[in-house]
């Protein structure tokens, strides 16, 4: 088992070397996107300031705790560009026949699909993501200790599962209909909308929505509450402000997103022959 482990993370290494001098290659590409990627999201955060100036709070949260959920939000979104951007892109592998090369291979499809490109961008998004995250923790006096330490590694752990089995739900549609990349933009929309705001600011049905039937809401809404200690305000048998909720939910649903992969491509795929 634990050779089997360390061969998994000797390929996702070479994988990684393999993505930095691809990105090496076109410095000015490169450049370009570390340029405007943290331009994109320190002037949406700057807006998001100069709105709550003028409105005091967002339905009860202050600049600051909004920040602390804005940057757990798109934390975790850049580990997902980082480790798993390809299952945005199922549509094109399946038109093209190119699982042909992946079925030959004795590693898992899916393993093989993910780490086929580590889109080093991700890190662009992880930069600032963390100033902002940490911005955050210093306005609402976050406490640093060993347990939240943990349960925050979980909840972005848990949070990057989560958007990469949407997205891979998603995008595994193309086994059937070869057609999948118009919800990579709808995705990127609704992420947007619930792990960098207070879902407390919408309608009931939409919270209920993106709570049970998408867990869109455990990515940094949900956890955001319970570490800072704020009422979610949506009623439920169990509390759902439990930062431990976001691991549980994200392993459920990136294996239930990975048997849906399988299944497409076992019973939908039909390769690159004629």
């Amino acid at each position: 088992m634990l050779k089997a482990v360390k061969h998994y993370l000797e390929v996702l290494r070479y994988s990684a070397v393999i993505g930095l001098k691809c990105e090496m290659e076109y410095l000015s590409y490169t450049l370009c996107w570390l340029l405007m990627i943290p331009i994109q999201i320190f002037s949406g955060v700057y807006v998001l300031k100069v709105i709550m100036d003028r409105i005091g709070t967002l339905n009860g949260w202050s600049f600051g705790q909004v920040a602390f959920l804005y940057g757990l939000g798109v934390f975790s979104h850049g580990l997902q560009d980082l480790f798993f951007i390809q299952t945005r892109h199922i549509e094109y592998s399946v038109i093209r026949g190119e699982f042909d090369r992946f079925l030959v291979r004795p590693l898992g499809v899916f393993f093989q699909f993910c780490i086929g490109t580590v889109n080093l961008v991700g890190i662009y998004d992880l930069i600032p993501g963390a100033i902002i995250f940490a911005y955050g923790c210093v306005q609402v006096n976050f406490q640093w200790s060993i347990p939240n330490i943990l349960m925050l590694i979980m909840v972005v752990i848990g949070g990057t599962l989560i958007q990469a089995a949407i997205y891979t739900l998603t995008g595994s549609v193309a086994f059937w209909t070869k057609k999948s990349s118009v919800f990579v933009g709808v995705n990127l929309q609704l992420f947007d909308k619930t792990t960098q705001w207070p879902m407390s600011i919408y309608p009931n049905w939409f919270i209920r929505i993106f709570s049970f039937l998408i867990p869109m809401g455990f990515v940094s809404f949900y956890p955001a509450c319970g570490l800072l200690g704020i009422s979610s305000g949506v009623s439920f048998p169990l509390p759902l402000e439990i930062p431990l909720w976001t691991p549980l939910v994200g392993l459920a649903w990136f294996l239930l997103a990975r048997r849906f992969f399988y299944l497409g491509l076992e019973k939908k795929y039909e390769s690159a022959g004629s």
